[in-house]
């Protein structure tokens, strides 16, 4: 890596410089790299059909590169360093911030019952319920299923409703046991914030997180966002961006839906690369951001671990965020920070890890290779032509309902072949799809209906209607069997 970036770094000890003031610093050769890097950027958001990204690089004593490519909005407004994006899960390390801040000034116990703090938690199990810990719903043990996490809160259902609201929920797991990542854990964690601290979520992030790090386009609220330049989000529709804007639902906002520039995100590594401290301010002690980072983590798999809200893998720290219409990633590697923000998500075309990955390598002097870029044009191919099959599929299918005693014969061959016919292609595909592939991906149908809209609406109505014409051709079988006596 370059020594002229720690040199830029170096100069740059309180964050007070702005980004144009930082490439004022650069030299030649650092001009060099950052092209390279903006080059790349440009390839893989074409390669991704992305219309909106920011970038943000850090040394631990400063901000080195912050930049905005391509539009917000409509509108071609440009996407700038201080662009508010959907960070995703990436709010899940401030919840955990917000829950170590508590725990520095004695007011939470990590090894304390949750139920010590809200007394209305519950899940079906009630034994489990008033065994399970903070520190369990911050390492992801508490025994929460995934599914659980996927299952969208009403957007009218509060925060503070949220924990009781799990007295459905069924662990997978005995608490405490094993790690399974669940957006759960963490919407119970940002309501036992509010309980503990007396501040609504977002005004406890704001006073005690957002406000003493700088982030001044920062927010936890979709219409203070906004107030603030929210991009637009955008989703794939059969390969089509659309631009979309789902209902905020406040229960969600601790677990994936903090909103972010790229600016402030760089502020947010800073104070993580220095153990909570930034500009001369310590936010959460040292220890917290140890325990935070993954010390003394839970096994995921193979050298990964998860500490609260990160991700740690040898030396790296990372984790990635995915809404309907957003998508990011941020790593801590050694001595330097990257964080990716991107106004599109798709989610067959998964691409903000790859882009950090890709930026990493640039500033370590390698030359990533675009080919590790998933590409958008093959996926939106076969979205749209899985999608008119399917549209056929469907549309015989109803036209040989119809026209059943026309096309019909009567034999003992093909009255089995039809029954055959009927059993798998009207019952056993579209009950399998509608009721065992939901269990089987850990993902609800109305979730589906989020993240990949058009086609998920499309299964889900065509295996319905096959279903449907299913039943009714089986039993015109039956009645035309018991009529003609074949």
């Amino acid at each position: 890596m370059s020594v002229l970036f720690y040199t830029i770094a170096a100069a740059l000890t309180s964050y007070g410089v702005a980004p144009e003031k930082a490439h004022a610093a650069e030299s030649d050769t650092a001009g060099t790299e950052y092209t390279k890097i903006d080059r790349y950027m440009q390839s893989a958001m074409e390669k991704l059909d992305i219309p909106g990204a920011a970038l943000g690089i850090v040394h631990k004593d400063g901000p080195l590169y912050i930049k905005g490519y391509g539009t917000a909005d409509s509108k071609n407004s440009q996407i700038t360093p201080q662009t508010p994006f959907i960070i995703g899960s990436m709010s899940k390390s401030f919840t955990a911030m917000a829950v170590m801040q508590l725990v520095d000034s004695g007011k939470i116990e990590l090894n304390a019952p949750v139920q010590r703090y809200l007394p209305e938690f519950r899940v079906a199990d009630e034994k489990a319920s008033e065994a399970m810990t903070v520190r369990s719903l911050l390492n992801q043990t508490s025994g929460i299923p995934t599914i659980a996490g996927l299952k969208l809160p009403a957007p009218e259902l509060k925060l503070e409703l949220y924990p009781a609201a799990q007295l459905r929920t069924k662990l997978s797991e005995p608490a405490g046991s094993l790690f399974q990542y669940s957006n759960a854990n963490y919407n119970v964690l940002g309501a036992l914030v509010q309980a503990v601290s007396g501040q609504p979520y977002g005004e406890y992030m704001k006073s005690h997180i957002f406000e003493p790090l700088g982030m001044k386009n920062t927010a936890a609220s979709y219409v203070e966002a906004v107030k603030l330049g929210l991009s637009d989000g955008h989703q794939s529709l059969f390969g089509w961006m659309i631009t979309t804007s789902p209902k905020e639902r406040p229960a969600d906002i601790p677990s994936g839906y903090i909103k972010a520039s790229a600016e402030d995100m760089t502020r947010y590594l800073i104070a993580q690369m220095n153990g909570g401290a930034f500009a001369g301010k310590q936010v959460v002690s040292t220890q917290s951001i140890a325990l935070m980072q993954g010390e003394q983590g839970v096994l995921i798999e193979d050298d990964r671990y998860y500490g609260m809200g990160w991700m740690k893998r040898g030396n790296s720290i990372s984790h990635d965020g995915g809404v309907e219409n957003f998508q990011s990633n941020m790593l801590i590697d050694g001595d330097i920070g990257i964080v990716i923000l991107l106004n599109k998500n798709d989610a067959f075309v998964f691409g903000a890890e790859v882009m950090t990955e890709g930026v990493r390598a640039i500033m370590d002097g390698q030359e990533p290779s675009l080919e590790e870029l998933p590409t958008a044009s093959g996926g939106s191919w076969a979205m749209r032509i899985i999608g008119l099959l399917i549209i056929l599929f469907v549309i015989r299918s109803i036209y040989v309902a119809a026209a059943w005693n026309k096309v019909f014969k009567y034999t003992h061959i093909s009255i089995t072949l039809q029954a055959v016919s009927i059993g798998l292609f009207h019952l056993i595909i579209p009950v399998f799809i509608l009721f065992v592939l939901p269990t089987l991906l850990q993902t609800p149908w109305q979730l589906m209906f989020a993240m990949i809209p058009g086609i998920s609406q499309l299964v889900y109505m065509a295996s319905i209607t096959l279903l449907a014409f299913g039943t009714a051709k089986l039993m015109l079988l039956f009645k035309s069997i018991s009529l003609k006596k074949v």
